[in-house]
């Protein structure tokens, strides 16, 4: 599965609500469940620890469920919404 990097608005509580993905928004129709995953820091030759700081070893992962814009008859996609904390930006993967 390939990834593509999105933008991504979210609401006062901190869930994703509108997702910019090339030029098209999509908007999270279902309450978006969250759990997160562990780095494998031990695989990756760029993550660092710093006296004081460290890299993030966990990220999270969102299944959103999205219509294009406002779009009653648009189709209801169901993707991983997934979060780049070093770079603070995101990505989706269609799920299947």
């Amino acid at each position: 599965m390939s990834e593509e990097h999105v933008d991504v608005r979210f609401t006062a509580a901190g869930a994703p609500w509108k997702i910019r993905r090339s030029g098209r928004v999509w908007q999270v129709v279902v309450e978006p469940t969250v759990h997160f995953e562990r780095v494998k820091w031990w695989e990756d030759t760029s993550f660092s620890i710093k006296k004081g700081k460290a890299d993030r070893i966990d990220y999270a992962v969102w299944l959103v469920q999205v219509r294009l814009g406002n779009n009653p008859n648009s189709d209801i996609l169901t993707w991983h919404l997934i979060e780049h904390p070093r770079t603070d930006s995101w990505s989706v993967q269609e799920v299947l």
